[in-house]
């Protein structure tokens, strides 16, 4: 959280809840221009934060203002959702899940429904709702029976009231929580769609945490804004939030925890002044040095108390999971394993001088044997620069261990996950091996940069507590991968520049348009536009031309297709470029840009001579080729098995490339055209 922007509006920095819809539209008509940005956005998060809004159920937070919805999801999450979890360092910090239970008051039926989150938008309660008086907040979740109210709870109805009107002490965060998962009625305008009902029905509706997440971020909703912005107010009540004591979350979990489930406060948003101007500061907690508090005021930064924290006018506040014991306990075994591993390949290194160590002298200089008297001290500092640096003796060794080092791996990115978070999950090896079951990684230097050794005693205590796998005891490199990376670096640059070199704004040589799905042609893009990849997790070709989305099931061309928004056009000599590097099809060939206009015969001896398979062009026509990059994954023996006929420069026929077929639904779509083929 950054400062704030001062005398600005008071709103903006958490306007209501956004999403981003993702597009496909093309960027041009006809061509491909390389520099400009792709116009395929990916799909963002939606966000279930909002800044203020009308209090009640029609809040972003709590659903919709027509009511909720009274479909099932249930609790299943498909194979997407899981793969969403862990995709990004937003989703691992940030994604809880909560869930939705509304009941009908006339057919007494439930619907559940889980849904992630990424951050908490909260009310802050009023007098009564504390006190017990009208509108008082309902029952809290299962998690909560039995632990008894909070103190502003305990004041009598009619004490509550009273003190409420000389004097308001405030509310505490647990209480916006408390307020946040409370029943809440379903009537009037917001009342309950029943599907069994078949009719819009009194419910009630209460929220509860299913997961929660690692750092949880609570806003607190201080801006309302009714029916317009001039009518909008600033709710300054005070929000009390205790610095050093942790915020128990598992009162508001669906189900009661075994143990306590604490988070401590790490950050705080603070807003000065009203609707009409205001200002953001932040303050953060050292990491290092919890008792020490910074603020963050635009370009200042001051060391402050913890008291003047608890000052400040909280509007979005930020609490960290706390580890439990037996985590803390396995961050510094783990630590203690690593430096003990560290150690011993430190002694074997210099104990075996003639071994890779010997090559990690950067001046050629042969390294003195170990003395009578001790280790020799030039070694000693080789090595130990070695072992710090990942130099070429450790690389080696990683790649074939000594069995007297019992030496395995695991990845950094699990390291960082157990030493600074409450819950690190499965061990995540797998997701470091091709499908070899070996490194899919170009080269030795990006083999040993995402892994750290410990002993396999210690590997096998961690997968019997956390999951995961599987144990990697020598970090070799996969020379089919390295060949198939190989590969598709030479043929995507080789790609970039032809496209390049025959790419128009006009149909070029040719006079026909050859119109591609737009939806591809921003999936070439990225892949066009990447950078060279090191591995082979990190390839994303576009895979086969496929204008099939742009036909219907009777293949007929689909009605109300958009040049740039559904398909764009491209020149002969392009056309056959993809048919070669990538295959797939059908081809949608047309004498204008309009997919409906008449159709244009397929220009054959357009086809570039660069990828000719016979003559001199034979070898980079076929190294070129999707058969030898996505088929035979840069394999020459495999590909000259598959397709060449006794290993001779002559190609196999293979009609359904070589002429790249019409789609057969053509004269279905438009009745006059004439599609003609090579045979």
């Amino acid at each position: 959280a950054g400062g704030g922007g001062g005398g600005g509006s008071a709103a903006p920095a958490f306007a209501p809840a956004w999403s981003e819809d993702a597009s496909s539209a093309a960027s041009s008509s006809s061509g491909f221009p390389l520099s400009s940005p792709s116009a395929a956005g990916a799909p963002s998060v939606a966000s279930s934060a909002a800044a203020g809004g009308g209090e009640g159920p029609s809040s972003p937070a709590r659903g919709s203002g027509d009511g909720a919805s009274g479909k099932r999801s249930g609790d299943g999450e498909g194979e997407n959702a899981k793969a969403m979890h862990y995709a990004s360092i937003i989703s691992e910090l940030f994604q809880g899940h909560v869930v939705s239970t509304v009941r009908c008051l006339e057919c007494q039926r439930t619907s559940r429904t889980k849904e992630p989150v990424y951050d908490v938008s909260v009310q802050i309660p009023n007098p009564n709702e504390l006190s017990g008086g009208p509108g008082a907040m309902g029952e809290l979740p299962a998690a909560a029976a039995g632990r008894g109210p909070t103190w502003t709870g305990m004041l009598g109805n009619v004490t509550g009231k009273v003190k409420s009107w000389f004097y308001d002490k405030g509310v505490e965060i647990s209480d916006c929580l408390r307020k946040f998962c409370a029943t809440e009625p379903l009537v009037g305008k917001d009342k309950y769609d029943c599907e069994f009902c078949k009719r819009k029905t009194d419910g009630e509706r209460r929220f509860a945490f299913k997961d929660l997440p690692e750092v949880l971020c609570i806003h607190i909703k201080r801006f309302r804004y009714d029916a317009s912005w001039f009518n909008a107010t600033k709710n300054s009540r005070v929000v009390t939030f205790p610095v050093s004591k942790p915020l128990d979350m598992s009162p508001f979990l669906e189900d009661p925890p075994a143990h306590p489930v604490e988070y401590r406060l790490i950050g705080v948003i603070q807003h000065i002044g009203s609707m009409g101007g205001g200002h953001y500061i932040s303050y953060c907690q050292h990491k290092r040095k919890p008792q020490e508090w910074y603020e963050f005021d635009d370009l200042q930064v001051s060391l402050v108390s913890p008291e003047q924290v608890e000052r400040a006018e909280p509007y979005v506040l930020f609490y960290q999971r706390m580890p439990s014991k037996g985590n803390k306990l396995d961050r510094q075994t783990f630590k203690n394993d690593h430096r003990r591993m560290q150690e011993n390949i430190r002694r074997y290194l210099v104990s075996h001088p003639s071994a890779p160590a010997a090559s990690s002298s950067s001046s050629g200089a042969r390294v003195p044997p170990q003395g009578a008297g001790g280790e020799d001290p030039t070694q000693v500092a080789q090595v130990a620069d070695e072992v710090r640096n990942h130099g070429p003796a450790v690389r080696n060794l990683y790649r074939s261990p000594p069995a007297e080092l019992d030496m395995v791996f695991v990845s950094k990115h699990w390291y960082v996950r157990l030493t600074t978070m409450s819950q690190p999950g499965p061990l995540d090896n797998y997701e470091y091996l091709c499908p070899h079951q070996l490194l899919g990684c170009y080269s030795a230097e990006m083999a040993a940069e995402p892994f750290i050794p410990i002993s396999r005693v210690m590997f096998q205590s961690l997968v019997q507590k956390y999951g995961g796998g599987p144990v990697i005891s020598a970090l070799e490199i996969c020379p089919k991968c390295q060949r198939h990376i190989s590969s598709y670096n030479a043929r995507k640059q080789a790609e970039y520049d032809l496209v390049s070199k025959y790419d128009t704004k006009c149909t070029g040589d040719g006079k026909g348009w050859y119109l591609v799905d737009a939806v591809w042609v921003n999936k070439w893009k990225r892949y066009v536009r990447g950078e060279h990849v090191s591995d082979i997790a990190d390839m994303t070709a576009p895979g086969p031309v496929s204008n099939s989305r742009l036909f219907d099931k009777n293949d007929a061309l689909r009605n109300n297709l958009r040049l740039r928004i559904d398909y764009i056009g491209v020149n002969a000599r392009v056309w056959w470029l993809f048919m070669h590097v990538h295959g797939g099809g059908p081809a949608i060939c047309r004498e204008d840009l309009d997919i409906y206009s008449a159709g244009h015969p397929l220009e054959t001896e357009l086809k570039l001579e660069e990828l000719k398979l016979a003559g001199p062009t034979a070898d980079f026509a076929r190294r070129v080729s999707h058969r030898y990059v996505d088929e035979c994954k840069g394999d020459m023996e495999l590909y000259e098995q598959r397709y060449c006929i006794g290993h001779s420069d002559v190609e196999m026929a293979d009609a359904s490339e070589d002429s790249a077929q019409p789609a057969p639904g053509m004269a279905v779509a438009t009745s006059a055209e004439a599609q003609n083929s090579e045979p």
